[in-house]
């Protein structure tokens, strides 16, 4: 400091002038100060006008937040219907209630707006009343410390206008004061109980701004998120100098795009009566777990589908701790048992082993170090005996099916397994499926699968293969959305059928469905044939095509099968009429506390007669009002994951078809970018091709740039259009011995 003194002194002393001098030397040094503080000004205006920033702050918008207010306009979520236009989810304005007990909240003049101590149990009468509300908990509520407000739970959320409405009225009778609602747009599922597992939730979430929006959680509601949820809009008012909004000045910022609606493939009046037959059947089987569902036989459309425990979408009732959300449908892997012989039988047929009236004897078979045995040697009600193999297909022989088996060979039996897509999730568009298992590497384990054992599979797998024996041969995509409409420009995508293989002959498929009827009439091996009852199977006395399994189920940790006296899977499959089947009904039961095979009776029965009895209604195809198609442009998706690809462009009514198992994508026959028509078909080459693909159903074109990828000479034969009906290379056949082939296409 004392330094810095000096220096100065010594500036201010030295060169002493006159004082004339000195104040032309004072006014010469403020002229100069004057210049370089014009110069610096100048060069900030110019910045702050090309930048329009200050200190990296955009002063355009600190202007706007001091002068404008931008308020956030929500898009409504898109509505999903069932296949005729009945609401299953939809939007609507909810309200929670909850009280004040802060007794500091008063106004101006002193008026107390809190619910006094004395008032707590006329509050407590009046949420049993309206809420159904346990009174203690109501008073537990009220009695909090140190709380300025208290809820009320579940039941004291998601009301209705007309709750709100008759709670708000009864306070005020009974002079009650501090009753308030929160108002929020919430999820309405307005029949309750209605394919809850499938259809979902979508629950009300705050992003980082604070706007609360719908947003799927589980099943459709979080698969289809994307396109039920839409894009908010933004709408900007004027402030005057104190804040206030000046009313007249909204200009919109960004239109809102409401979100797209869904028509599913569900029929309401099935699907009801399905939950209330699914009800009594559960009632007496009491099952860890019950599912059901129906399907469009020759379309691959469900119709219904449901499982228990389950729970109600609008109330939340039964959704408790332990409730697991996933679906029986597609995300559980179980061993299927019984109900697969019938894929077991339709290819021995197929491959021309099957001979009906050989005869065999079913007392036991071993296998390397494995001993098979028929269930009723098993529990102990037969030594065995002889039978012929149409009589033990109707008994549910083990045995016959692992003969079968082994007439095929295994690399045979493999192969029709690989055809039927077991080993594949569906990819149907609802994401997070299980994928199932083949059977292990093994003699044992492969021959096992021939009856539905060492082999993993989901409901939609095996619904996919029912198809391709219901259907003559000609296996289906499983499909449960109808039509995606789009309100903003009033326009659809129109689903129609997926055929996605042809793994047995329409010979093999009719002849099975034939063998089928006999699990229900033969009344000495039939296993659905009672002998005080008759069939226990029946529809309108139209014929039916049924198979029955019972399925061991295996150990977690992996130690063999669990040995309780109820530790199995029941199912049963159902194509009516069975000479040209209009629906599949598969139903299953994991381990029930009571049993008997005439509880079939209570939920296949009468569900499949109120299905014929509507058959004109729920089989025709959905009508499509919307005159223009919705567009659809195909992502790019080289090197992404071929099966989240394929749930997406499904999920947009696009028909892939994933070649090989690769995980990632290295060829597409579409080019990125591209519009998509909808039920247009793509191919999807994975890094991983090994074997020949099932063609049935592929376009010329699509051929001719499978053929370009392989590098393989392909020749037509039939017509000069359509699809491929038949090829001449089997599907299966290692892809390294492909040179030429030759597919027939027809229409």
């Amino acid at each position: 400091m004392r330094k810095f003194t000096d220096y100065f002194l010594q500036y201010v002393l030295t060169d002493r002038r006159r004082p004339a001098e000195n104040r032309v030397r004072v006014g010469q040094n403020l002229m100069l100060l004057s210049i370089f503080f014009f110069f610096i000004f100048m060069i900030n205006f110019v910045i702050i006008i090309g930048t329009d920033k200050k200190f990296g702050v955009d002063l355009s918008e600190g202007a706007k937040q001091v002068y404008q207010r931008t308020q956030t306009v929500a898009a409504r979520r898109g509505t999903i219907y069932d296949r005729n236009g009945n609401v299953i989810a939809e939007d609507s304005t909810t309200y929670s209630v909850y009280a004040i007990i802060d007794k500091n909240y008063v106004t101006a003049t002193g008026e107390e707006l809190f619910v006094k101590a004395d008032q707590y149990g006329q509050v407590a009468d009046i949420f049993k009343k309206y809420l159904k509300l346990e009174k203690d908990y109501v008073l537990k509520q009220l009695s909090q410390e140190g709380l300025t407000q208290v809820y009320f739970g579940v039941k004291g959320g998601n009301l209705t206008y007309s709750t709100m409405s008759n709670i708000k009225k009864a306070a005020e009778s009974a002079g009650v004061k501090g009753i308030a609602f929160e108002t929020s747009t919430s999820r309405m599922y307005p029949n309750g109980t209605f394919a809850s597992q499938f259809i979902g939730l979508a629950q009300t979430q705050e992003d980082k701004d604070g706007n609360k929006h719908l947003v799927g959680t589980t099943g459709l509601e979080a698969a289809f998120n994307d396109i039920l949820s839409g894009t908010d809009g933004k709408i900007t008012y004027q402030k005057d100098k104190n804040g206030n909004t000046l009313l007249g000045t909204g200009v919109q910022v960004s239109k809102a795009i409401n979100g797209k609606d869904i028509y599913t493939t569900l029929s309401e009046p099935i699907q009801r009566y399905l939950e209330t037959q699914m009800d009594v059947f559960q009632s007496k089987a009491r099952g860890v777990q019950a599912s059901a569902t129906l399907v469009n036989a020759k379309t691959g459309e469900i119709l219904a589908t449901t499982q228990r425990p389950t729970f109600n979408a609008d109330t939340k009732e039964g959704l408790t701790e332990d409730f697991t959300w996933r679906s029986a449908l597609y995300q559980t892997n179980y061993e299927p048992g019984s109900t697969l012989k019938v894929m077991t039988l339709a290819s021995s047929i197929d491959a021309g082993v099957f001979n009906p009236n050989e005869i065999y004897n079913n007392s036991s078979l071993t296998l390397i170090d494995a001993t098979i045995r028929d269930w009723s040697v098993n529990d102990g009600t037969s030594t065995g005996g002889y039978m012929s193999f149409a009589q033990g297909f109707a008994y549910s022989s083990n045995i016959g099916m692992t003969l079968l088996e082994q007439k095929m060979g295994e690399d045979k039996w493999l192969n029709y397994l690989a055809k039927f897509r077991f080993g594949f999730p569906t990819r149907f568009g609802m994401g997070n499926e299980a994928t199932g298992l083949m059977p292990a590497d093994n003699i044992v384990s492969i021959a096992m699968s021939s009856f539905g054992q060492g082999i993993a599979v989901t409901q939609t797998q095996m619904l996919r293969a029912f198809t391709a024996i219901s259907n003559d041969g000609v296996m289906l995509e499983p499909q449960f959305i109808s039509r995606i409409y789009d309100p903003n420009t009033d326009s659809s995508r129109v689903s129609q059928k997926e055929e996605v293989g042809h793994p047995v002959s329409k010979q093999a498929a009719s002849q099975t469905r034939d063998y089928m009827v006999t699990v229900g009439t033969d009344p000495n091996f039939g296993t659905l044939y009672s002998k005080t009852e008759g069939p226990i199977i029946q529809a309108n006395n139209q014929s039916v095509a049924v198979k029955s399994g019972t399925a061991q189920i295996a150990a977690e940790d992996g130690s063999g099968y669990l040995t309780g006296p109820r530790d199995y899977i029941y199912s049963v499959v159902a194509m009516v009429p069975s000479d040209n089947p209009d629906f599949i009904m598969y139903v299953t039961l994991q381990q029930p506390q009571e049993w008997s095979g005439l509880f079939w009776k209570d939920v296949v029965n009468p569900v499949l007669e109120e299905a014929i009895l509507m058959k004109d209604t729920v089989l025709s195809p959905v009508e499509n009002p919307s005159k223009t198609s919705s567009p659809y442009q195909l992502p790019d998706v080289l090197g992404e994951s071929p099966g989240d690809t394929a749930d997406e462009l499904r999920r947009n009514l696009v028909h892939p078809v994933v070649l090989g198992s690769g995980s990632k994508i290295s060829k597409l026959s579409v080019k990125p970018g591209s519009d998509l028509k909808e039920n247009q078909q793509i191919l999807i080459l994975t890094s991983n091709l090994e074997n020949v693909p099932d063609m049935y159903g592929w376009t010329k074109k699509n051929v001719e740039v499978f053929a370009k990828w392989m590098g393989v000479e392909v020749s037509f034969k039939g017509s000069s259009s359509g699809k491929v009906i038949q090829q001449n290379i089997d599907a299966g056949t290692s892809i390294n011995k492909l040179k030429k082939i030759s597919v027939t296409l027809g229409d």
